[in-house]
């Protein structure tokens, strides 16, 4: 959570991604404290005209995938898990943890938690 009111601003572009909803791209058209919990909420008006609800910690500034480097990893991206119990999973990132725990979401929705060394580019 953050300790800066306002991490986002009113018409920034942003990704959004909360297990059990839909990925959204999109523009922020909301913000506030959350009367769930401790942090902000943002409402994010997504490409499809549909305005989704997300706590802070599901919300990023969107990337342009011509920012990263062909062999730089990031949230969205497609990865096998290359050593570790979960060997032979294939996901995409949806949580990049700076103490270096990766989460992966595969195409069933079921989740992993791995290390970077664990994983690599699909």
């Amino acid at each position: 959570m953050s300790d800066l009111p306002d991490m986002f601003k009113k018409g920034d572009r942003v990704f959004a991604r909360q297990l059990g909803k839909p990925d959204v791209r999109g523009k922020i058209s909301w913000v506030g404290q959350s009367r769930f919990g401790i942090g902000m909420r943002y409402g994010v008006k997504g490409d499809d005209g549909i305005t989704y609800w997300f706590d802070e910690e599901h919300v990023e500034p969107e990337s342009n995938p011509g920012e990263r480097g062909p062999n730089e990893m990031g949230k969205g991206s497609r990865v096998r898990v290359v050593s570790g119990p979960h060997e032979g999973v294939i996901g995409d990132i949806y949580l990049w943890v700076p103490t270096g725990r990766i989460g992966i979401r595969d195409d069933d929705e079921n989740t992993y938690w791995v290390e970077r060394k664990q994983i690599e580019l699909e």
